[in-house]
């Protein structure tokens, strides 16, 4: 039977350049709690929580990386999904690694170039179905691919994961499905031009406003300020003080 995580977005990782100033912000944004955890190779992996849920973890970027959330999806098998991203045109840029009693992940690039990760999980509860229920403020809610080929990307991801999709009823927005059910987004809308394509991870708050204001006093930059989408919700899109952009959210439907 599979994992019921596999093709879903099961972990959210913050590569920064400026572990400690990003700890810093996302603690103060959020409220969000951080554990310290020795890597075996050196250096210290943070993990986030909110409340008593893990939200997703935090690492030193490589030398030449710049800041930026990674996204991670579960897999049946590593090793076979990593080469099938090659297969299909795209980059492996970590190989498949396991951390012991954990997991097992590879990272790589769509041929596009947007960055993103695939997963295992070999420890305890790692075959635990994933939270279903309304978004809980603090967590992360949808992630979204800006990408310039979007029928490109379909049967990439497709012939990764098995995604699905359908458009919106009143406009060209994807919506990525796994297993019938909806998992994410895809837009043509790059940000700006000079924007590589990239995948947004959107996290859920009570007040967009609020968080976006405090953005700002806390050191990051508003690149998209608060805006509504009828029947959707309201969102903006921010940095942090290292460069990691990421998204607030508040969905119509709450």
């Amino acid at each position: 039977m599979a994992n019921p995580n596999t093709g879903r977005f099961v972990w959210h990782e913050l590569v920064t350049t400026d572990a400690a100033a990003a700890t810093k912000f996302y603690t103060g944004l959020f409220g969000w709690t951080v554990q310290e955890n020795p890597m075996p190779g050196g250096g210290v992996y943070r993990m986030f929580s909110q409340g008593e849920v893990m939200v997703g973890g935090a690492m030193s970027a490589p030398s030449g990386v710049p800041s930026g959330w990674l996204l991670y999806v579960g897999v049946e098998d590593v090793d076979a999904s990593a080469k099938r991203i090659g297969e299909l045109g795209g980059k492996i840029m970590v190989p498949p690694t396991t951390v012991p009693d954990m997991l097992r992940f590879a990272c790589g690039m769509d041929p596009q170039g947007a960055a993103f990760g695939i997963l295992k999980g070999i420890g305890p509860g790692s075959d635990k179905p994933p939270y279903e229920g309304r978004a809980r403020p603090g967590t992360f809610c949808w992630d979204e691919l800006h990408t310039r080929d979007t029928a490109a990307a379909k049967q990439f991801y497709g012939g990764i994961f098995g995604w699905t999709g359908k458009a919106g009823e009143h406009d060209e927005y994807w919506h990525w499905q796994n297993a019938g059910k909806e998992i994410g987004g895809m837009t043509s809308h790059m940000g700006g031009p000079g924007v590589p394509p990239h995948w947004l991870a959107y996290i859920a708050v009570s007040d967009v406003d609020a968080v976006t204001k405090k953005v700002e006093t806390l050191g990051g930059r508003v690149m998209v300020p608060a805006m509504e989408i009828p029947q959707v919700g309201r969102f903006s899109v921010v940095e942090d003080p290292t460069g990691a952009v990421f998204a607030p959210f508040r969905s119509a439907h709450v």
